[in-house]
């Protein structure tokens, strides 16, 4: 049997293609292919990478079993036209979310709770009996608390509480916004009128670099601490399970979170294209939509 597994997100794809008779594995990465960002780019880069991992390994693509991990596949439309293109292509085709290979990769199929720092923020949880959950990841207009678009927004917010005092900016982290989206009304109006949550996710790193020298820093990754504090609780309910935190976000979380809840974090055993490797193996072959629990 042959298995392609994808994992395309907002900045890259990761493909692999297995033999499972050999085990010998061919992997190629390409540029974006989230959904919701560029839909016709996300299936160029997919065929892409899928034509020419066929022409490495020797196979043709209608003897494939798929499974794409993909951004933006949690709308049920976007999902259906990916599914209605591609399809037609392989012997079989599963389009998921990326959110969802990456719970299967965590633990490799085993009961789990990830969450995942990213622009966005959402927690997915996997139990015993095989059911999949998930809580938040609603969005940067009403969610997506803890995420790097959030944390970004707090602090322009901070930016424009100094703007308006006519003290001028002091705070070294705001000092340092500032001088990347504006010191002013003139400046930062166009700005926030334009700016999208990748835009403030790109300040969330001076956040994190600025915490020992700024309070306004320090203040704002206690709330970015006690955002992800709760969103594993939500996610843990009353199941006793491992946690594994995911994303760009998480290397510079996981030092500020109480010892309590460090105590229950693992690593990740697998990668997105591990888990969508195990969706493989259990013959999920038919296009599914965002799963709620």
């Amino acid at each position: 049997m042959w298995i392609l597994t994808v994992d395309g997100g907002g900045s890259k794809t990761l493909a692999r293609l297995t033999d499972t008779v050999s085990g010998r594995q061919w992997q190629q990465q390409a540029g974006p292919a989230s959904l919701t960002n560029d839909f016709a780019l996300a299936l160029h880069n997919i065929n892409q990478l899928s034509t020419a991992l066929c022409r490495d390994a020797g196979v043709d693509s209608s003897k494939l079993q798929v499974v794409m991990g993909l951004a933006g596949a949690g709308n049920p439309q976007q999902q259906q036209q990916a599914y209605a293109q591609l399809a037609p292509l392989y012997h079989s085709l599963l389009v998921t979310t990326d959110a969802r290979t990456s719970l299967y990769g965590a633990n490799l199929g085993q009961p789990v709770l990830v969450v995942a720092l990213g622009t966005g923020s959402v927690a997915m949880r996997l139990l015993p009996d095989g059911t999949e959950q998930q809580i938040g990841g609603w969005g940067f207009n009403i969610g997506d608390e803890a995420g790097g678009a959030w944390l970004g927004k707090l602090a322009v917010r901070q930016l424009l509480w100094q703007v308006d005092s006519l003290d001028g900016v002091q705070s070294p982290l705001l000092q340092a916004i500032a001088g990347k989206i504006g010191h002013s009304a003139a400046q930062l109006l166009p700005w926030l009128k334009s700016a999208e949550p990748n835009d403030f996710a790109a300040l969330a790193p001076l956040v994190f670099q600025y915490q020992r020298q700024c309070a306004v820093a320090a203040s704002l990754l206690q709330q970015q601490t006690a955002a992800v504090s709760q969103l594993i609780t939500q996610g843990l309910a009353h199941y006793a399970l491992p946690v594994v935190l995911l994303g760009g976000l998480a290397a510079d979380t996981l030092p500020l979170l109480p010892d309590s809840l460090c105590a229950q974090l693992q690593t990740a055993r697998g990668s997105a294209l591990d888990g969508a490797f195990i969706l493989a193996t259990q013959h999920h072959t038919t296009a599914e939509t965002r799963h709620d629990g």
